[in-house]
C-alpha cells in the first residue's frame, strides 16, 4: 500500500464519458491513485456539468434557514422529540474538535421495497423542509443526489476494467445504494467550541496556527464524491506523515477511498487519513458519500495474483454501523 504521493493526482475522465471512447488511459490513472494515493482529482466537461457555482449555491440554500426551520429535521441525539435517528440536520458541536453542521440525505424509495428495510437502522425516510421555506429544493437535491449515483457507477465500472474484472462486476451490490448526500458548513470557531479542547484544536501547519475544523480519519465507506467550495484547507496524509493540500480546482470532483473499498480490494487500494483546517473563512462542501444496499456482502475481490483474502466476508450495514461511532454526528446509529 504505497502511499508515498507529494501531489493530488489530477485526471481529465472526459473519454468515461464519450461512446465508444477509449478508456484505457483514464481507467489506468485512476486506478493507480486508488493504490497510490488514495485522492484524486477529477474533471473534464462531463465533470464541470454536474455541479456548477448557481448549482452548489442552491443546494447550499439550506443554510439559510432558521434555527425554527431547521429544528424539525434535526435528529433525535439533537431533539429528543424528532423520530430520525440518522438521516437528517446535525448542528455544531461546541467542546468537539470537529466543527461543523449539515444534513444527511439517503434515498427516496417506494413504500415495501424490499432492498430498503426499515426495521434496519440505516433505513430512515428524509425530512425535508417545507416546500414554502425552499420552493424547489427538495426536487433539486434528489436530482442532484441520482447525478452523484451515476457517477458513483462510472467511477466503478472503471474500477472494476483496472482490477481485471467484468465492467459490471459492482453493479448488483449498488442495486439498493443506500448512498449518502451531506451538505456541510464549516462556521469560522468561536470561543465557545473551543472550551475543553483548546489545547487540542489548534496545530502548527507551515508556519501557522490554525484550527482544526474536522479531524483527521479515514471514511467509512466506498467512494466519496466531494464538490468544495473555493475555500480550501482539506488535506490528506501520506504514509511519511507528511499533510498534502487537496487544492479546491474550479469545475472539478476530488474522490477519495474509504475503508469499505480498501477492505474489499483487499489492501490492494488504499484509504487515506485526511482533515480539514480553518483558514478564518468560512467553508462549505457537499460530499456523496457512494455506497451499496446495506445487505450487500462485501468480500474480498478476486486476486489476479491468487493473494487469500485478509478481511472475512461482512454485511455492509454491519459493518458500517460500526465504523460509524468514530464520528460525532453519527456515534451512537444503534450501538
Amino acid at each position: 500500500m504505497p502511499q508515498g504521493f507529494d501531489r493530488i493526482p489530477v485526471i481529465d475522465v472526459t473519454p468515461l464519458f464519450e461512446p465508444g471512447g477509449s478508456a484505457e488511459r483514464v481507467d489506468r490513472e485512476i486506478g493507480r491513485a486508488c493504490e497510490e494515493s488514495g485522492f484524486l482529482i477529477i474533471r473534464g466537461a462531463a465533470i464541470e456539468a454536474l455541479c456548477p457555482p448557481e448549482r452548489l449555491r442552491r443546494l447550499l440554500a439550506f443554510f439559510t434557514l432558521d434555527e425554527a426551520a431547521r429544528r424539525p429535521l434535526a435528529r433525535r441525539r439533537y431533539v429528543p422529540e424528532n423520530a430520525n435517528i440518522y438521516r437528517g440536520y446535525f448542528p455544531v458541536t461546541d467542546g468537539e474538535l470537529t466543527y461543523k453542521e449539515g444534513i444527511d440525505i439517503g434515498p427516496e424509495f417506494a413504500p415495501g421495497d424490499p432492498g430498503y428495510p426499515l426495521d434496519d437502522p440505516l433505513i430512515e425516510r428524509n425530512p425535508w423542509p417545507a416546500e414554502s421555506a425552499l420552493p424547489g429544493w427538495r426536487a433539486e437535491v434528489m436530482a442532484y443526489y441520482r447525478d452523484m449515483l451515476g457517477l458513483g457507477r462510472v467511477l466503478m465500472h472503471a474500477i472494476a476494467r483496472y482490477l481485471g474484472l467484468r465492467e459490471d462486476w459492482f453493479d448488483p451490490f449498488f442495486a439498493a445504494s443506500n448512498s449518502t448526500l451531506r451538505l456541510l458548513r464549516y462556521p469560522v470557531r468561536t470561543a465557545r467550541s473551543l472550551e475543553g479542547v483548546e489545547e487540542a484544536a489548534f496545530l502548527e501547519h507551515d508556519g501557522r496556527r490554525l484550527p482544526i475544523m474536522a479531524k483527521e480519519h479515514v471514511d467509512s465507506g466506498i467512494l466519496t464524491l466531494l464538490r468544495q467550495d473555493s475555500v480550501g484547507g482539506l488535506q490528506a496524509r501520506n504514509a511519511a506523515g507528511k499533510w498534502i493540500d487537496v487544492p479546491p480546482i474550479a469545475g472539478s470532483y476530488v474522490v477519495n477511498l474509504g475503508g469499505a473499498l480498501q477492505r474489499w480490494t483487499n489492501d490492494r487500494f488504499v484509504a487515506t487519513p485526511h482533515r480539514v483546517l480553518g483558514n478564518g473563512a468560512e467553508r462549505h462542501s457537499v460530499p456523496f458519500f457512494f455506497e451499496p444496499s446495506v445487505d450487500a456482502v462485501i468480500e474480498c475481490v478476486p486476486s489476479p495474483a491468487g493473494d487469500p483474502p485478509r478481511y472475512a466476508p461482512v454485511r455492509y450495514g454491519d459493518y458500517l454501523v460500526e465504523a460509524m461511532q468514530r464520528f460525532v454526528e453519527t456515534r451512537g446509529v444503534a450501538a
